[in-house]
Order: C-alpha cells, then structure tokens, then sequence
C-alpha cells in the first residue's frame, strides 16, 4: 500500500473518532447509573448534572442520610469515576453550605472548585463577590427533595477571600458568608 492511501486511511480513522467524541453522549446518564452501580453499594441517585458533553457530576444519597457526589469524566466509550465525596448535613445551621476542593477532571488539576448546597428554599442565587467585582453567580440546580446546588470550577484563589450572597426571588439579600 502506497504511503499516500496509508496517509488517507489515518486521516479518515482519525476523524471518524474524532466524530464520535464529539458527538453529543446520548444515553449518557444510564451509562452514567451503571457506572456509579459498579462503584457503590446501597446509594440512590438524586440527580445527575451534565458539566458539560464530557464531564458530570451525580448527587447520591444513602439510607443513612449521607449524601455524596461522585465526579464522572467521559471516556472514549464509557464513563469513568473520578472522584467522590461524602457529606453529612448534621450540624449544618447556615442557609448554604460551601465546600472547597481541586478539581478532579483531567486537565483541570490547578482548579479550584466550589460546591454549594443550599438548604433554605427561598434562595433563589447565590453570587460569590469580593470587592466591587463579582467573581460568579451561581446557576442553582434542583436536586431531590427541593435542595438546590451549584459548582464552580476557576483557576483562581479569589474564591477563598471571597463573600458569597445569597438573594430571593425578590433580589433581596438573605444570607451573607465571607470567607478569611
């Protein structure tokens, strides 16, 4: 076979993969499920957010109250589980709850990442804002029993030294937490 038709056989090899990791994952969330299956035992999932076409992130729960995350990057054919947490909401009194930690996604090891849980129903956003500058503004998703969270990922450690405000529906402030 001439280098040329060998060349052309490459190229077209490689851009059917290309295809099909670009393609949007249909039936991700119960490749998703299974893969949580395999990792857990007794977990109920509570909801699964799509980051993005690669990357999800599913809120779980145990009989026991737990609630855990479980951080899920898109392999060629398949997910894979990145990393997971546990939570406790006992001794929570706070509106909203922030948790801070490196991003567990490929390419993204220098990233901070926030989660927030919010436990008042009456937030409606959440902004993280230091100075006159806001750094973000929570898109809050719903999860069972009417909780909302939102999780922020950003190569910066503003977050740290940052306020985080939680408004109503009316654009009212409710809660105020500044970090430092």
């Amino acid at each position: 076979m001439s280098v040329k038709k060998r060349f052309f056989i490459g190229i077209a090899i490689a851009a059917v993969f290309s295809f099909i990791w670009l393609l949007p994952a249909r039936g991700s969330e119960a490749q998703i499920a299974n893969e949580i299956a395999k990792k857990t035992n007794g977990v109920s999932i509570d909801h699964i957010d799509m980051i993005d076409n690669h990357l999800s992130v599913a809120f779980l729960h145990t009989a026991a109250g737990e609630e855990r995350e479980m951080y899920l990057e898109r392999s060629l054919f398949s997910w894979e589980a990145k990393k997971e947490f546990a939570f406790t909401p006992e001794g929570i009194h706070d509106p909203i709850h922030l948790a801070f930690f490196t991003s567990p996604f490929t390419g993204e090891e220098e990233y901070n990442a926030v989660i927030l849980r919010v436990f008042d129903k009456e937030i409606d956003r959440v902004e993280i804002v230091k100075g006159d500058q806001t750094i973000h503004n929570f898109k809050l998703l719903t999860k069972a029993a009417d909780e909302k969270f939102g999780l922020f990922r950003t190569d910066s450690d503003e977050i740290y030294d940052a306020e985080y405000i939680a408004y109503n529906a009316e654009g009212e402030v409710v809660f105020k937490n500044k970090l430092s």
